[in-house]
């Protein structure tokens, strides 16, 4: 039994979570059943202390308010109340979501440590953290003004439902033949909020709608195999066709009347963008992020050249990138393959390692990148199965190429180091694990430096653990590092209007040897998400600093498993907030204080580019 008293500024909260549970502000009774149903969860070792019921109960009142905008987004993370929905685009829905954000932050905020656990201090502290940025991003950012995403958004709607097979058929065919037949409307209510486009962004959002109908057709095709003609089927069809026309009119929009008026900048204002580094939590500013990415450029061209002399007489990198994407599959289907293959194969090597706990139950399905997502994934990308759902198969997404010059970059060494990066111990077990944390809180974060951090830090850690340990393995790693790293540089240029697309494509060209249309793909989708693609080194660089203090901290108690497994069964929180979880546990099951940093991530990243 659990008894609390509310006072001061916690009784707002506490109304917003629809009051106390009995009549009194005092609870003596059970757990509600919310609760009951998160802590069937299974969990290391170490068990996650949730104690307060009227936290979880405000929680989970925000989480279901926050994927109600949003409702593509809740069915990615098997929230099923929203399934027939599309969100709002209105520019009068993206104020009352900023408005709305802001009260739950204070309401966040009147919540006292008194009365959370260790756990729910760290929760609330990440929602004010989130919403914080989100009120930025919207506010500031405006990226609904100045790009069209409406057909990306459809596309995020209809993706979820159709290859995750998560639920009954009928059910989710009825779930996209609803929001297709909301596809005309909310294409028209679209328009209205792009009132500073952006030529390059419309672009590519151009792209995006002129693929996005062949997706309807596979609906469609895949729907009439297995129902045959039937009533649904018939309505699916008339959705398909009302959608296509109104998609149409959509695309003839954008290319003949947005993008011939539309701004050719694509930056933001410098103090915007390092207003937006300070609040994502980076630790540095952007100048110092150049500073860091020129340095590792530098010591990444050393250590490939190294390499290098190790697999052709000249020394030469780019005649060694040679040579090791010469052995590469003949054709598509050999692709696929193997990456199938190399999944498997970088999974039995991590659980025969023991680097980390795997979850019982999860697989890694590979699937070809749908028409419509081709354009901004050139390679490969990955989906981990809804929070949600008791489904854990994962999506893996290859982008089919037959092109010879486009197959190099499908080498089986290049494909050994991917597999690693977006499979295991990667992407998709570091979000099988996350899905296992009972907090709802923790459901709202994505924070990208640990998340692409986390992987770019796996590929150097399995190699050195001995898989693929071999010159081209590490030739394959130091590329795709290097890759990595001019993306710090291409972020910072990109979003504060230094440089081009085609200038960051030639970059990667030059130090990675990786085919410039897909290196052009790839960097034109750079300037619409800011901070993303600096996010995978500098978040290496700040959870090998974590890894460092943790060893220094536990001295011969160390382990590797316990330092993963820790922070893969956190969530995907930001790095601070990582490393406040890694604090706890380390209080909690070993005795020890593990302290603040001794140095900024910037000296710490400085310090090991010598």
């Amino acid at each position: 039994m659990w008894e609390r008293v509310y006072q001061g500024p916690e009784i707002a909260a506490v109304k917003a979570a629809g009051g106390p549970p009995q009549d009194e502000a005092r609870w003596t009774g059970p757990i509600p059943l919310v609760c009951t149903f998160i802590f069937r969860v299974v969990l290391p070792d170490s068990a996650v202390k949730l104690a307060n019921p009227l936290f979880l109960r405000f929680t989970e009142s925000v989480l279901d308010e926050v994927l109600s905008w949003d409702p593509a987004q809740a069915t990615q993370l098997g929230w099923r109340k929203y399934d027939s929905l599309m969100k709002d685009p209105s520019l009068e829905s993206s104020s009352h979501q900023s408005t709305r954000l802001k009260e739950m932050i204070h309401e966040f905020q009147g919540f006292s440590d008194d009365h959370l656990s260790h756990d729910e201090r760290l929760d609330r502290d990440l929602a004010i953290h989130i919403f914080k940025i989100r009120v930025f991003e919207i506010d500031e950012l405006r990226m609904h003004e100045r790009m069209a995403l409406a057909t990306e958004d459809i596309g995020s709607a209809l993706f979820f439902l159709f290859f995750r097979d998560d639920g009954p058929l009928e059910d989710r065919m009825d779930s996209m033949i609803s929001r297709l037949e909301k596809v005309p409307e909310y294409l028209e209510r679209s328009m209205a909020p792009l009132v500073s486009p952006c030529k390059l962004w419309n672009e590519i959002a151009l792209e995006t709608g002129r693929q996005l109908g062949q997706f309807f057709d596979v609906i469609e095709a895949h729907a009439a195999d297995m129902f045959g003609r039937t009533e649904r089927t018939m309505r699916l069809s008339a959705a398909v066709k009302a959608a296509k026309s109104a998609l149409d009119n959509y695309n003839r929009w954008l290319e003949e009347t947005v993008i011939p008026a539309a701004d050719t900048n694509s930056h933001f204002p410098p103090e915007v963008f390092q207003e937006f580094m300070r609040l994502k939590g980076f630790d540095m500013t952007p100048d110092e992020a150049l500073t860091v990415g020129e340095a590792h450029l530098s010591k990444t061209r050393k250590r490939m050249a190294k390499v290098a002399r190790e697999l052709v007489a000249s020394g030469s990198v780019e005649e060694a990138l040679e040579l090791m994407k010469s052995d590469h599959p003949q054709g598509f289907d050999e692709v696929v393959s193997s990456y199938r293959e190399e999944i498997q194969r970088a999974r039995d090597f991590l659980t025969t390692k023991d680097l980390a706990t795997v979850p019982d139950g999860e697989k890694l399905l590979v699937i070809d990148t749908p028409r419509f997502m081709r354009h901004t994934t050139p390679f490969a990308a990955q989906y981990e199965p809804g929070k949600f759902t008791p489904d854990r198969t994962g999506l893996f997404l290859v982008t089919p190429s037959e092109n010879l010059e486009v197959l190099k970059d499908h080498c089986h060494a290049l494909i050994c180091n991917t597999a690693v990066h977006e499979g295991y111990p990667g992407h998709h077990l570091q979000g099988i694990c996350a899905n296992t944390h009972p907090s709802l809180v923790r459901v709202m974060s994505t924070s990208m430096d640990f998340g692409e951090g986390w992987a770019l830090y796996c590929e150097e850690l399995m190699l050195s653990q001995g898989y693929n340990d071999t010159p081209e393995g590490s030739l394959a790693q130091l590329s795709d590092l290097m890759f990595r790293v001019v993306r710090v540089i291409a972020d910072v240029r990109l979003a504060r209007g230094e440089t081009s697309a085609e200038d960051v494509a030639d970059l990667i060209v030059r130090e990675t040897g990786i085919q410039r249309d897909a290196a052009l793909s790839d960097a034109r989708s750079y300037s619409y998400c800011p901070t993303y693609n600096l996010s995978y080194f500098l978040g290496k660089m700040a959870l090998l600093q974590l890894l460092e203090d943790v060893k220094a901290a536990m001295g011969d108690r160390f382990s590797l498993k316990f330092f993963h497994d820790t922070l893969l069964y956190a969530g995907c929180l930001p790095i601070p907030f990582m490393r406040r979880e890694i604090a706890l546990r380390l209080r909690e099951e070993y005795g020890i204080d593990l302290g603040n940093p001794e140095e900024r991530v910037f000296d710490f990243a400085i310090r090991n580019a010598a």
